[in-house]
């Protein structure tokens, strides 16, 4: 199989020593600096200004832990800080799982690493995004007996309802855009939590932990078929800060569906096309968006047969009736119908400055505005969101052309396509990244490829506040001024100390061959 998929984007595994005891020390400070960094982050949720948190607060009037409540641009520093501390030693140690570096970090290290920064995230409010109570609230609808596809949970539910009154206000009407599988989960949590809200969030988050945990098992081994450094792997998609603050903070239902779409690509590949086709299948059953991943898996099951049409077409028929038997599965386990395909738009209502096709659209708008043409910014939206999304669908297309091709790797072309289609879609989330890193991160050394990759993780770890709401601007300046001087005394510090280097002195790098 490597054979037939390493033409590019691949790097052979070779073997690289463990770290030196100087280096396993600056580790050890990292992991440290790391950790207190995420347990910043935890201090500042006890306000409405460092997390989402449940109205009103569970801690408002406990001692101690309530005084952060009462004092947010405090608590927003705070988060801030420990933001810019996870993303730098996330960064520097980097520096030791760099492909072809001849020593490089064990995966337990990577593991534990994660594991350290993790833990103080898991009992936190939801960070970044109040989506975690439109995932409870459609629960709530589901055990109540409403179908979430056909109107919103506020309108169904009303005020009094324990979650509906949570839910952003530009969700609170809108019908939900996941799919069946993720509705029988959210149903699940709340049978179980009933009306508590912190249980519920918390149950929330032990079930995205299990996605974050297909991930981390996923991709090593994804990386080993593509035949790159499964370390390097490692670090770039588990370590990732958007994974600790989105997938294990914001409790987002992405850490499933990637779960999912990774593991089926492995189980497909090396077991059984069945098994990984059912697994990908559940993954777009909670969001849509994991359907590419069963085009390029049937891409990497027609290489493997001989790469003939005719196994391109028996591998297409397979896995499009596995896929098909899936969907009916769960959509009649569901009962729901099949509503949530003409809700996929319902993100899209909301304008992200970070997608392509709106900011074209609202800068079409605004020019109107400036020449005294009149306000036509919905109708550039109209026009633009619908062409971005074409734009990006036919560069797929062209993508798994060059895939059945053997020109790019199917796992990197998978990254590639992903990439594309966020960049141009109608709405982009920070998290939203995660799509294109994870397959980018198993199967690519390119340094292209990578370092865009770190410098829009960089970017989209402190592009929204850790409530996912707006804060006045002026304590948004005092945060960063705050955590801009902690940050930088901490690299200071780490700097005298010596920071890891990518290329130590001395030692001959192992050579490898970029996408």
């Amino acid at each position: 199989m490597p054979s037939d998929l390493s033409r590019a984007g691949v790097t052979p595994v070779s073997a690289a020593a463990p770290l030196n005891t100087l280096e396993r020390a600056q580790l050890a400070r990292l992991r440290r600096w790391g950790t207190a960094g995420a347990l910043l982050l935890m201090l500042g949720t006890g306000s409405s200004y460092g997390a989402a948190t449940p109205i009103p607060n569970p801690v408002d009037g406990i001692r101690i832990l309530g005084l952060l409540s009462r004092i947010g641009p405090a608590a927003l520093a705070c988060s801030y800080a420990g933001i810019g501390l996870i993303v730098l030693c996330w960064v520097l140690i980097g520096r030791l799982a760099t492909p072809g570096r001849p020593r490089r970090l064990s995966r337990s290290q990577l593991s534990h690493t994660l594991a350290m920064w993790a833990v103080p995230l898991l009992v936190t409010p939801p960070l970044f995004s109040r989506d975690v109570y439109s995932y409870l609230a459609i629960g709530s609808m589901m055990v109540s007996g409403h179908n979430p596809y056909t109107t919103g949970p506020y309108d169904v539910l009303g005020d009094s309802d324990a979650y509906a009154h949570q839910v952003d206000v530009r969700w609170q009407h809108t019908p939900s855009p996941y799919g069946p599988v993720y509705l029988l989960i959210t149903k699940a949590i709340v049978t179980v939590a009933g009306d508590n809200v912190v249980i519920g969030v918390l149950l929330q988050r032990l079930v995205e932990l299990v996605g974050v945990a297909m991930i981390v098992w996923a991709l090593p081994r994804l990386a080993r078929i593509c035949g790159f450094d499964p370390v390097a792997a490692l670090w770039l998609g588990a370590l990732n800060p958007l994974v600790l603050f989105h997938l294990i903070g914001g409790g987002h239902n992405e850490a499933l569906m990637l779960g999912a779409m990774l593991a089926g690509l492995v189980i497909g590949v090396e077991r059984s096309m069945v098994a990984g086709t059912v697994l990908i299948s559940l993954g777009v059953g909670i969001k849509a968006t994991a359907g590419m991943t069963l085009a390029f898996l049937v891409i990497m099951l027609a290489l493997r047969a001989g790469g003939r049409w005719r196994d391109l077409l028996r591998c297409g028929v397979q896995v499009s009736a596995v896929a098909l038997a899936t969907f009916a599965a769960y959509t009649w386990l569901a009962g729901v119908g099949i509503g949530w395909v003409a809700a996929l738009g319902a993100p899209g209502s909301v304008r992200s400055f970070l997608s392509v096709s709106t900011t074209l659209g609202v800068g079409a708008g605004e020019a109107g505005l400036l020449l005294g043409l009149g306000d036509h910014t919905q109708a550039a939206l109209d026009v633009m969101q619908p062409v971005g999304t074409a734009i990006g669908s036919i560069i797929a297309l062209i993508i798994m052309w060059q895939c059945w091709q053997r020109r790019i790797n199917p796992v990197l072309g998978l990254g590639m396509a992903m990439g594309a289609f966020v960049l141009l879609s109608p709405v982009i989330q920070p998290w939203y990244l995660l799509w294109a890193v994870l397959p980018l991160a198993a199967s690519t050394a390119d340094p292209r490829y990578r370092t865009g990759a770190v410098w829009l993780t960089v970017l989209f770890s402190v592009t929204i506040m850790p409530n996912g709401a707006t804060i006045p601007v002026y304590v948004i300046v005092q945060a960063v001024v705050v955590a801009a001087v902690v940050v930088g005394s901490v690299f200071l510090a780490l700097r005298r100390t010596g920071l890891p280097r990518t290329h130590p002195a001395g030692a001959a790098p192992i050579q490898v061959r970029p996408a």
